[in-house]
Order: C-alpha cells, then sequence, then structure tokens
C-alpha cells in the first residue's frame, strides 16, 4: 500500500467507525461522503497516469467498509485502523492517538511495520481488533508469518471491484506457525455481507483443537505434579494436575508436550528492573503456551501472563517442628504458675511467726521463747507438708485459727497441688505451638528461629511486599545467612530435622507432605490468608474462556475435588502397604495444626506408662534434700565436736588447781572429770 491509501483509509475507517457510534446511516452516509470528498480531493492532485485510486470504485468502497465497521463493533470494544496522526499530530492528541502511532509507524526500510509494532509494544488484547486494507496487493507472507495468534487482525481484500473478502487471524484453532489468515466473510455490491456477525467468535472456533499440540511447562511439586528428574531428561509420574490436563485434553481434543523449564521455578516478578523469570517467563515471552500448578494469582503475576477460572483454594500458612515435651525434672513446679509459687512460699515462711506471735500475745511463754519458735515454725512446716502435728497451744482461739490454716494447706493448696501434678505425670505437656504470625516473629526474635521461603514463589513475594507483620518477618528474614530455598521439600526436610527452621507455602502442599514425611515430626500453623490459584495462558490468549468453561463444568461437578482426594488416596495406600484402599481400615496419624487440642491425641497420652524419665522430678528432689541433709549434718557434727572440745578444755581449767596441787592419782582424776562434765 501507498502512503496515498493510507491516508484514504484512515479517514474512510474514522469515519465509519463515528457512524457506528452515532446509530444513524444516513448521517453515516453525509459524513462518510464529507470526508472521502475531502480526501478525494486531495489526492486526486497529487494522482496522475492510470494508477493509483482513480479506477477504484468508491462508492462499493465506502459501503463495504461502514458495513463491515458496524458489524465488526458488536464484536469488539475498541477497533484500531491506521491513522495519518504521526504526521499531522495537531493541538489535542490524547491517549489513543498516541496508541495508534506507536502502532503505525514506518520502517527505516520504508517498510510498513504496524503488526510487528503490535506485538513490540504488548498492544495485543481480547478486545482489540486491528484492521489492514490490502487493495491492489495480496497480503505478504512476510506479514503472515510475524502475525501471532494472539493479535486480532482482520484484512480486507478486494480481487475485483465490487467485491471484498474479509480474513480473520482467530478463524482456526490448529495453527501451525505463528497465526493463519483464513477467509470468514465477504462483502458484495449485491448482497453486502453475507454472515453476522462479522467475525466468528472464539468460544466456537476453539471448541475443538484438532489435535494441536501445546507446550507445557512443569515442575516438581507434590500431589499437583509428580517429576523425577534424570541425568539428562525426566519423566512425569502422574499427580493431580496431570490428570487435570489429560481431562481438558479429551475435552478438547488437544495434545501436549511437557517441557522443563531453565531455573526450575514459578516466577513471581520480584526482580526489579528485569523480566519475569521462571515457567511465568517462558510464557510471557511465548515461549510456552500455558503451565498448570500450584500458582498462585498475585498482581506482578498478572501483569504478565492472564489467569483463567480458579483450580484450587488454597491458604497461606507456615510449617514448624512439632511441640515437644517439657522437662520432666520441672513437673514438681508446673503445677502452679509461676506468680503463684512467691506468695505460697511467703505463707510457708510467715505462717510459723504469724501463729508465735498470737501464742505469745495470748498465753506467754511459759516455755520459753526460743523454744515456743521454734515449735510453731516446725508445725507450719509440717501442716504445709500434709503431716500429722500437734498444735503449740491449749486456747480455743489459738486452735481455731491454726485449724483454718490447715483446712487451707490440705484441702485448698494440697489437693490442688496433687491433683495438678497426678494430670501433669499421666499426660506430659507439650511446648506452645507457633500458630500466628505474630508468635513466629516472637520466637524469630527470641529463640532465633529462621524462616523458609520457596524462591519465586508466591509466599516470597507476600513477605517481600506486605505490611504490618509480613513487613516485620521480612526484615528479620533479611538478617538471616540464607532463606531462599529451591522447594518446599527441601524446606520440609530442614523442620523435620531441626527445630531452629519454619517455612511458610501453600498449606494443601505442606498437608500432603506433612503425611509424606511423618505428622509426628511437624506442626502446621492457623491459616493466615486466602489464595487461588490458576492455569496461566500468554497476554490475550484468544482460547482461555473455552478452558475456562471446562474448569467451571469440572469444579461444578466436583470433578476438581475428586481428583485431589485421589491422590491423598494413593499416599495412605503407600503408606499402609495395602493395594486397595479401605477408608475404614486406614488409620494415618492426624496431622497436627492449628492451636485447639484434640481428643483423640490426648485419648492416644492416656495410656503412656509411668516411666523413671517422668518421675525423674521427685527423684532430683529426693537427690538435692539428701545433699542438703548431709551437708547439714556435717556441719552439725563438727559444729557439735568443736563445742565438745571447748567444753572439755574449760573443764580442765576448772579442775587443774586440785589435780596438781594435791596430786591426786590418776583413777581419781578421771572420775573428778567425769563428774564436772
Amino acid at each position: 500500500m501507498t502512503a496515498v491509501e493510507r491516508a484514504l483509509l484512515a479517514v474512510v475507517v474514522f469515519a465509519a467507525a463515528a457512524s457506528t457510534l452515532m446509530s444513524c446511516a444516513d448521517t453515516s452516509a453525509r459524513i462518510l461522503g464529507r470526508h472521502y470528498s475531502n480526501i478525494w480531493r486531495h489526492q486526486k492532485r497529487q494522482t496522475t497516469g492510470g494508477s493509483g485510486w482513480r479506477d477504484l470504485d468508491y462508492g462499493n468502497l465506502t459501503d463495504a467498509i461502514r458495513d463491515i465497521i458496524v458489524a465488526m463493533a458488536v464484536d469488539c470494544s475498541t477497533l484500531a485502523v491506521h491513522s495519518a496522526f504521526r504526521r499531522h499530530p495537531g493541538r489535542g492528541e490524547n491517549g489513543k492517538t498516541k496508541v495508534l502511532r506507536s502502532v503505525f509507524d514506518v520502517g527505516t526500510d520504508g517498510e510498513h511495520t504496524e503488526h510487528r509494532n503490535i506485538r513490540k509494544n504488548s498492544l495485543m488484547s481480547r478486545d482489540v481488533v486491528y484492521v489492514f486494507l490490502w487493495l491492489r496487493s495480496t497480503v505478504s507472507r512476510t506479514f503472515k508469518s510475524d502475525i501471532s495468534e494472539a493479535m486480532r487482525v482482520c484484512v480486507i481484500t478486494s480481487p475485483r471491484p465490487g467485491f471484498y473478502q474479509i480474513y480473520y487471524s482467530q478463524a482456526t484453532a490448529n495453527v501451525r506457525h505463528g497465526s493463519e489468515l483464513k477467509m470468514v466473510n465477504w462483502w458484495s455490491a449485491v448482497d453486502g455481507l453475507v454472515r453476522f456477525p462479522l467475525l466468528p467468535p472464539p468460544e466456537r472456533v476453539y471448541t475443538n483443537f484438532e489435535g494441536r499440540r501445546f507446550v507445557v511447562p512443569v515442575l516438581h511439586k507434590p500431589p499437583w505434579m509428580f517429576v523425577e528428574y534424570l541425568n539428562d531428561s525426566f519423566r512425569v509420574d502422574g499427580g493431580r494436575d496431570d490428570k487435570l490436563i489429560n481431562l481438558l485434553a479429551d475435552k478438547l481434543n488437544f495434545r501436549f508436550t511437557y517441557v522443563d523449564p531453565p531455573d526450575r521455578t514459578q516466577g513471581s516478578g520480584l526482580d526489579r528492573g528485569s523480566s519475569m523469570q521462571g515457567v511465568l517467563g517462558l510464557i510471557g515471552q511465548r515461549e510456552a503456551d500455558w503451565f498448570v500448578g500450584d500458582l498462585s494469582i498475585t498482581y506482578e503475576r498478572n501483569l504478565v501472563v492472564d489467569f483463567s477460572f480458579l483450580t484450587l483454594v488454597d491458604n497461606e500458612a507456615f510449617l514448624t517442628h512439632a511441640p515437644g515435651r517439657l522437662n520432666e525434672a520441672f513437673s514438681l513446679i508446673r503445677p502452679f504458675h509461676w506468680s503463684v509459687w512467691p506468695l505460697l512460699l511467703i505463707t510457708v515462711v510467715f505462717a510459723g511467726p504469724i501463729l508465735y506471735i498470737l501464742i505469745d500475745s495470748t498465753d506467754g511463754h511459759p516455755q520459753g521463747k526460743s523454744l515456743l519458735y521454734w515449735k510453731c515454725v516446725w508445725w507450719s512446716v509440717t501442716v504445709f507438708l500434709q503431716q500429722a502435728a500437734i498444735i503449740p497451744s491449749d486456747n480455743n482461739k489459738i486452735r481455731f485459727v491454726a485449724g483454718l490454716l490447715m483446712l487451707t494447706a490440705t484441702y485448698v493448696i494440697g489437693d490442688m497441688y496433687s491433683a495438678s501434678l497426678t494430670s501433669i505425670l499421666a499426660r506430659p505437656p507439650k511446648e506452645p505451638p507457633i500458630n500466628t504470625l505474630d508468635e513466629l516473629s516472637k520466637a524469630m526474635r527470641d529463640s532465633g528461629l529462621q524462616l523458609l521461603v520457596e524462591v519465586q514463589s508466591a509466599s516470597q513475594a507476600m513477605l517481600e511486599n506486605g505490611t504490618g507483620v509480613y513487613e516485620e518477618l521480612s526484615m528479620l528474614v533479611s538478617h538471616q545467612q540464607e532463606y531462599l530455598i529451591g522447594s518446599t521439600e527441601k524446606g520440609m526436610q530442614l523442620v523435620r530435622d531441626n527445630k531452629n527452621y519454619a517455612v511458610i507455602g501453600g498449606r494443601e502442599t505442606f498437608y500432603y507432605d506433612i503425611k509424606r514425611f511423618g505428622a509426628q515430626h511437624f506442626h502446621l500453623s492457623e491459616k493466615l490468608n486466602t489464595r487461588y490459584s490458576a492455569i496461566a495462558f500468554q497476554r490475550a490468549c484468544p482460547y482461555r474462556d473455552n478452558f475456562n468453561d471446562v474448569l467451571m463444568r469440572l469444579f461444578e461437578g466436583g470433578i476438581l475435588s475428586k481428583i485431589t482426594e485421589e491422590e491423598y488416596q494413593k499416599l495412605n495406600d503407600k503408606l499402609m502397604g495395602s493395594e486397595k484402599y479401605d477408608a475404614t481400615s486406614v488409620v494415618v496419624e492426624p496431622v497436627l495444626e492449628g492451636s485447639e487440642p484434640r481428643q483423640d491425641d490426648d485419648d492416644k497420652q492416656l495410656t503412656i506408662a509411668m516411666s523413671m524419665k517422668t518421675l525423674q522430678g521427685a527423684f532430683y528432689v529426693l537427690a538435692i534434700g539428701s545433699m542438703l541433709a548431709g551437708l547439714l549434718l556435717l556441719i552439725e557434727i563438727r559444729s557439735y565436736g568443736k563445742l565438745k572440745n571447748d567444753e572439755h578444755i574449760k573443764n580442765e581449767r576448772l579442775i587443774a588447781p586440785f589435780v596438781y596441787k594435791r596430786k591426786l592419782p590418776r583413777k581419781f582424776q578421771s572420775g573428778l572429770y567425769n563428774i564436772v562434765e
């Protein structure tokens, strides 16, 4: 097409679009005629000889363009055509004008590269149709090869006067290379347009792909996809998403080829200043067709690919090591809270002195102050130890106070302590689990817990882009030596072997892998938030709605839930070593999750027999008491021996004058010492 033809086409098509919006045939004809006449008078002076536009049937061209635009306006919301705005921008240039100018640029070599600019500037959309007019030549092979399937391109040709053919790039589902232009409609001066609507809808075109082969990336992530990586190849061993792809292939009649992405990651779009990485990078660059997996919908991903109807409703959660049992050595002090023990010790210490003061003020101290004081102290200690003791007073008032103290010590403090201690020894308590993000943040600050997250995942995007507690967690993980892991499985293995690790990700994936690695090793947190997974398609993918229709039918029919449950059933069969699944006979250890206690877990703990480890606290107390008693005995023996020696020396000084002056026999001297002592 020459520049003259392009300018004429711009005015004619824009006039036709304006006439469609006005919804008046007569007004449209007048607008078309006025714009066409102005352009024709301007171009007539520049056209010489028998070539150019002189021999065109202008009336039929105007009518054909008008009918085509009117019929096309029903099928799309935006119509992009060639314009002359690049040469005559004017003053009121708006956003749409700039878009059109970026589309319809002319190459430096004089070749028109509108279709290439559409792809280069990412202007492909399901709601935009780009119209090209070839009147004096056939569509070039280069133009056909450069058209992508996602570009809605309509080409109008005129093989003979009064007859126009309409070719469309999305008229066939089985596309071999790039896209194929196929004639879908035509216009004649006698009959007008033959078919309505002008272009075939994609819901009808892509109902049957006729064995078309798609390129689908695959990642190993049980239970969604099981992939076995070999030396230089890989093998898909099933999975929930593998079943889903086969269901879609049977319904839509297509074939697929699995490919191994270079870095084996999903892609999150967190790399500033660079393109999307991972599987989504392949789809964004149109090197792969679509991807099915545990792919959560995020804002960054939605800028690169188009998502289908949801295939999975999942929840964000984090996984920690299973809470271990508390040290049984401190079982004797656990019946009461730490705030109770100081008050209890104060009561035991001051009960004896208070009783002494009451007796001293009431009965006096006929037995001596020191003896009465220690009797009161010893009586209070024996009462709190629930031993028999005699009240050191016969006064009724003193007996009444002592009786109240005995009731308090025996039936309130003592019985409550005994009942709590029996329960603790029968069912040893466990460490408090980490269930919320606030508790996770506190454990990371105080206990040195390290949080792990899968690289290029939705969890990483939420962790690095979130606010509030997520922002605090992001700051904490930034101080770790390493927090990005290649897969969730690797993180779960670290959590299983080391209680100082935690991993965040999808709850359904965790739930399945917990059963694989052993439920006794893990604790699953509460649900943090809901996230949705879907199939990722190329931008402006024309057959997305056909996939959505099948997915909605599978969702409403419960097929998606059924194929997910089948993967859990297979896992149960594998764990039990049985060939057939029997829901009544398979018993799998439940997964620890949340903060609510489970009755079945409590009942299981009741069957645990007492052991020396459980009773070690009592033996520690016995050992400590024995050592203290032995130490006191040594101190008492040493003190008594020293006191005895001092008294012996004193007695020698008293009888020495009688012994040495009178020179008594030795047998009388020993008798005298005994008498003095």
